[in-house]
């Protein structure tokens, strides 16, 4: 039997993680942790339910930096029109990740601490810079996200440490980011191949970008080999694939139901392109404000 421990404040809940260390475990909104314990994946003696601690559940914009609580919802995030205009690669992760009803009861921290490699929110956030603020019985460390990943299930978070925010840039103009993926289904599954990309500009030419790819490797990858590819251009199509190419070699993946590893790095080597140059048109103000990217990039106007 688990029992469950509702602390109302930060210090109470890391306070609670350290003194039963390896027997406890944070629950959010359980959509992953509840769903190990049944399998036996996870062997938890007490949960710790993170509800009643103020302010993890808060989205706020000052300026460029957007801070995610650990406990917003990614129905929230789906649905908020600000981030869809300045984060959009975000919203896009968000609005395909499981069905309406696991969005609705999911967090962006538990989607992050739960590790999956294939996992939506990481690479989206990765584009965007994010930094992940931790707390723990120590007191608070900030780290950039790749970071925050050991492994397939693992993080580097310590037994009383909890994931509290997320920080990340979302500029207001002349900046573009998209997310795309491949799956067996397109709804209700696992990414096969999750990409993201995020682009700066100075009129046309791009100044800064940013790839991330989920489902190739044991965690989320920042590839800049891909980004070094297009930094300076027009994002002509060669330099769209050579960053495609930089990525498919720069990833790890695995053979599984869902697709060879041979058949993961050609889908990198096909989306990277399509994410970029729809993450190009959004900062250039080519791409029509608050239409979707396709799921998986097509019709994008151009044959990368």
């Amino acid at each position: 039997m688990v029992d469950v421990y509702v602390p109302e404040t930060l210090e109470e809940a890391v306070s609670f993680l350290g003194l039963h260390a390896g027997a406890a475990i944070p629950i959010a909104g359980g959509t992953d942790a509840l769903i190990d314990i049944r399998t036996g994946r996870s062997m938890p003696e007490w949960l710790v339910d993170l509800s009643s601690v103020p302010r993890l559940g808060d989205v706020e914009l000052d300026g460029e930096v957007l801070r995610l609580g650990a406990l917003v919802r990614i129905r929230a995030v789906e649905l908020d029109p600000e981030l869809g205009r300045r984060a959009t690669a975000i919203v896009e992760a968000a609005r395909v990740l499981g069905s309406v009803q696991v969005r609705t009861m999911a967090t962006v921290g538990g989607n992050l601490c739960h590790a999956t490699p294939s996992a939506e929110m990481p690479p989206s956030l990765l584009v965007h810079d994010a930094v992940a603020e931790i707390a723990g019985v120590g007191g608070r460390r900030s780290i950039p996200l790749a970071e925050l990943f050991a492994g397939p299930g693992r993080t580097t978070l310590g037994p009383d440490e909890l994931l509290t925010s997320l920080l990340a840039r979302a500029p207001a103009s002349s900046a573009g980011s998209c997310y795309l993926r491949q799956t067996v289904r397109w709804s209700m599954d696992l990414a096969g191949v999750g990409v993201s990309a995020s682009v700066e500009v100075d009129g046309t030419v791009v100044t800064d970008a940013r790839v991330a790819l989920a489902a190739v490797a044991p965690v989320p990858l920042l590839v800049e080999a891909a980004s070094e590819a297009i930094v300076g251009t027009n994002l002509p199509p060669e330099a769209a694939r050579e960053a495609g190419r930089r990525a498919a070699a720069a990833c790890s993946p695995i053979s599984d139901a869902r697709g060879t590893a041979g058949y993961r790095r050609e889908v990198v080597s096909v989306l990277v392109p399509r994410a970029l140059r729809i993450a190009w048109l959004r900062a250039t103000g080519a791409w029509t404000q608050g239409v979707p990217a396709p799921v998986n990039g097509m019709s994008t106007g151009e044959d990368l």
